[in-house]
């Protein structure tokens, strides 16, 4: 007599099977979009993080007695104010230093002679030099060209930004009521979506005053050796500090082209120094007290979101791996089959993964309350 297979047996089977592939599938997906339109997706998602971040403010001047309107005005008249003194900045400086390239140029070869001198003594190509200082001064001169030719459409986008975002502030009050009257008050996707945003809010808080303190410490450093722009590049190293790891290398580099060229190389070498111990002490010593455990992610999952991030969106990409990395573990952490990744690529504590929301800093909203959605 035969035996017979249980067909409920036959269809888990195939379901088990199935799900992965699915996944996988729909995962393949979702990437190829993100990476043929990354052109639209990388500012849609700068401005749906950067939309978190303003609406906690908004609502923490209107809990101090601010009505909508002048709250709105507030807002608005302060991030103009950012804006405006940024762009006067970098466009004033580099329209004079795209002026003056020539001239650092021709400085920086004569106070690299005695490298030269010194390779060629050890029968060493001293060509090598000349050709990375012609790649690193072009690209100087690429990105001061591109930055004021572009201006226009940044003067444009930011107008279109402050615009959307005085939409998204009016209407955020009444739009999280209506997610909470869509979803219930007990969704377990409406917390996941406040846990992320409390996350986030807190890292971004720490991030600030971290790289507060770099921008700082660049800025006296700079100051003290007497580089051209020391502000410039100080408010460069504190925008590209929210890169993990490489964003302060990249910053580093005009500055110590034009302390070479203005100084010699003794200085550009201290400076490098400089530059290194300003990252270690910020990032080894003070980030572990200051960050903590608001959004705890493993170092390799970090490092290979900063590397996947900028491949698929660029230097946006690069600016939000971060966040980006959170929401992942968030979402993989929603599920019981993905559960052990989310685990994986974050701290034992991590509140993506607990469920537990953070410690709240309360610098954005000004109270003790964590913001809703």
């Amino acid at each position: 007599m035969s035996e017979q297979t249980d067909p409920s047996i036959v269809v888990a089977e195939n379901h088990s099977i199935l799900r992965p592939i699915l996944l996988v599938a729909a995962s393949l997906i979702v990437l190829l979009v993100l990476k043929f339109g990354s052109a639209v997706v990388g500012p849609i998602l700068f401005f749906i993080f950067l939309a978190i971040l303003v609406v906690p403010l908004f609502r923490g001047l209107k809990q101090r007695g601010f009505s909508s309107g002048l709250a709105l005005i507030v807002m608005l008249v302060g991030i103009t104010s950012v804006f405006v003194g940024l762009a006067w900045l970098v466009l004033s400086s580099f329209s004079q230093m795209l002026e003056a390239l020539s001239q650092y140029d021709l400085n920086f070869q004569a106070n690299t002679q005695g490298l030269v001198q010194a390779l060629e003594s050890i029968s060493l190509d001293p060509a090598v030099i000349d050709a990375i200082r012609e790649t690193l001064f072009s690209y100087l001169g690429g990105i001061a060209k591109s930055v004021i030719s572009g201006s226009v459409a940044m003067i444009a986008g930011g107008v279109m930004a402050l615009i959307a975002l005085a939409f998204i502030m009016l209407e955020a009050e009444s739009f999280a009521r209506r997610l909470h009257r869509g979803l219930g008050d007990d969704s377990d996707l409406l917390k996941r979506m406040e846990l992320f945003q409390q996350s986030l809010l807190s890292y971004v808080v720490a991030r600030v005053k971290l790289n507060l303190l770099t921008g700082l410490g660049v800025l006296v450093m700079l100051v003290i050796f007497r580089v051209d722009y020391a502000i410039l590049w100080s408010v460069l190293a504190f925008f590209l500090s929210f890169i993990p790891y490489i964003g302060l290398i990249v910053a580093a580099i005009p500055p110590l082209l034009l302390g070479t060229a203005e100084s010699g190389l003794a200085v550009g070498v201290m400076l490098g120094v400089g530059y290194f111990v300003i990252n270690q002490v910020i990032e080894q010593v003070i980030e572990p007290k200051v960050v903590g455990g608001e959004m705890a992610l493993s170092p390799t999952l970090t490092l290979f979101s900063v590397i996947f991030w900028a491949w698929m969106l660029g230097g946006l990409g690069a600016m939000l791996a971060g966040p980006l990395a959170a929401l992942m573990i968030l979402i993989l952490g929603s599920f019981n089959d993905t559960r052990w990744l989310a685990i994986l690529f974050s701290s034992d504590d991590s509140p993506l993964v607990t469920g537990v929301p953070p410690r709240h800093s309360g610098a954005a909203s000004g109270d003790d309350e964590a913001p809703e959605v």
